[in-house]
């Protein structure tokens, strides 16, 4: 019943993440998930998924130049053409991977009306790219203790966003950690935006650790998340706090 995604970005980020991906299988995960695999030849990538035989739930869109400080660059009316370069950039892996979705990443930038529509417009533009495969678009609001001015951290504003681009086609990442940061009350919110979300993510609040302690009792949520209708992964995305294989006990609770 219960279906978990290694995220490739934080767990077993000591070696590479080709070889992640045959550490995830062999230690019982049931999907696949990057946030940015771009610095690895997609056919490597492909081959070692290939050989697992585990789906990819998603890739993230390029950051930017993270020296500088960028954290996304769909919201930023002065960088369009990068934010097209890193949509298509994605595309090109997630078809080559078969990655589910894309996770368009907003960006630091100001709730000005020229944000919000730079960030409407580069979703359209990459609605477009996608519209004749099986990939779709997810948008995470990201809590503002981690992502100073990020421009996306509620769920009411990412619902409207996708309402306004493509309702089938662009849905809500929700993260429980950063939700539970920004603005608690996370099942209802869950329950009330379901329609909406397309991927789910875990880890524990407020250490970003493994999702076994904290103020959300996973053990609770992750069986109500599912009651309520949810039928997709769970995207164990947390910080280590020894080695990653130490840190999964927490899913044999749910893999008895």
């Amino acid at each position: 019943m219960y279906k978990f995604s290694a995220n490739l970005g934080l767990l077993w980020n000591d070696v590479s993440q080709i070889e992640a991906i045959y550490k995830a299988k062999e230690n019982g995960f049931d999907a696949i998930e990057f946030q940015f695999p771009y610095k690895y030849d997609a056919i490597d990538i492909k081959k070692a998924l290939d050989e697992v035989n585990l789906p990819v739930i998603g890739i993230n869109t390029n950051k930017g130049n993270v020296e500088k400080g960028d954290n996304g660059l769909l919201a930023l009316p002065s960088r369009i053409n990068e934010a097209r370069d890193a949509i298509r950039l994605a595309v090109e892996y997630a078809k080559i991977i078969k990655s589910k979705n894309i996770h368009a990443m907003a960006g630091t930038a100001d709730l000005s009306t020229k944000s919000f529509v730079t960030f409407i417009d580069n979703l359209k533009f990459a609605t477009d790219l996608i519209k004749d495969s099986d990939i779709n678009l997810v948008i995470e609001p990201l809590n503002t203790n981690d992502n100073p001015g990020y421009f996306l951290t509620k769920v009411e504003q990412a619902k409207e966003i996708c309402e306004l681009v493509d309702i089938d086609r662009v849905k809500i990442m929700f993260d429980f950690y950063h939700i539970q940061i920004n603005q608690g009350n996370v099942l209802k919110r869950f329950e009330d935006y379901l329609p909406f979300i397309g991927h789910v993510q875990i880890a524990s609040v407020q250490d970003r650790g493994e999702p076994d302690n904290g103020e959300l009792n996973f053990n609770f949520v992750i069986p109500e998340v599912y009651k309520l209708g949810y039928k997709g992964y769970i995207g164990a995305e947390y910080k280590p706090r020894k080695s990653t294989e130490e840190g999964l006990g927490w899913m044999s609770f749910f893999k008895q």
